[in-house]
């Protein structure tokens, strides 16, 4: 059974972040080049996470593309980094969890720091390798720009068959940052192909559920 069949069948719970259970760990380099110098931790939090419930892991990729791994001179170690975090997610999975390979956003509030060229070559190279190595779902999460969340949903879904999960992160309550009311802004994901739309990060789960409240159920996609 697929990660959509089963989710026809109960609720999934899926793990948290990774990024902010690195930094508690005292760790404040970049957390996705520990796939390579440090794989037990990148595992370690993997098991936690399955241990505590979660029937869906993230691959620790969320920022491994070009841009983000340039800033440590690491631009050239995107498909290494990739390749080792969904290898490593399976291993620490075992058959227990599905595995979403995790893309990341670029954009914040200042659109015009990348290009939506840059965009769309940064997004593919990460995306191919992801699917390369097998990941049961791609995740799209926390993308503050609906311009960029919905030009690479578009070149994910004509790449692959897959599940794909697409999560904006609002700037306020029910609203993203360009005004686009939650509710619109999910149903043209739902429209561009998303199989789960939803929420994660930047306001927290109280807010997050508030502005859930205003949202009606997706005429085909899960709500996450």
């Amino acid at each position: 059974m697929g990660l959509l069949d089963e989710l026809k069948q109960r609720i999934l719970i899926a793990d948290g972040a990774m990024g902010t259970l690195l930094y508690s760990h005292g760790i404040d380099r970049c957390f996705e080049e520990l796939n390579l110098s440090n794989p037990d931790e990148i595992i370690h939090i993997h098991e936690a996470y399955i241990a505590a419930g979660a029937d869906v892991i993230q691959t620790n990729t969320y920022g491994a593309n070009y841009v983000k791994l340039a800033r440590y001179g690491l631009e050239d170690e995107v498909p290494a980094i990739n390749r080792a975090a969904v290898r490593l997610a399976r291993q620490a999975a075992n058959g227990r969890a599905y595995v979403l390979g995790t893309i990341g956003g670029l954009r914040t509030l200042n659109k015009s720091v990348v290009t939506l060229e840059e965009v769309k070559r940064t997004f593919r190279e990460q995306l191919f390798v992801l699917l390369a190595e097998g990941v049961d779902g791609v995740l799209l999460e926390t993308y503050y720009d609906l311009e960029e969340l919905e030009t690479v949903l578009a070149i994910a879904r004509k790449e692959t068959d897959l599940p794909i999960i697409a999560h904006v992160s609002l700037h306020e309550v029910g609203v993203l940052q360009d005004g686009t009311p939650l509710a619109d802004a999910l149903a043209r994901l739902e429209a561009l192909g998303a199989d789960v739309v939803g929420l994660n990060c930047r306001l927290g789960p109280y807010h997050m559920l508030r502005s859930l409240e205003e949202v009606p159920l997706p005429k085909q996609a899960f709500l996450s």
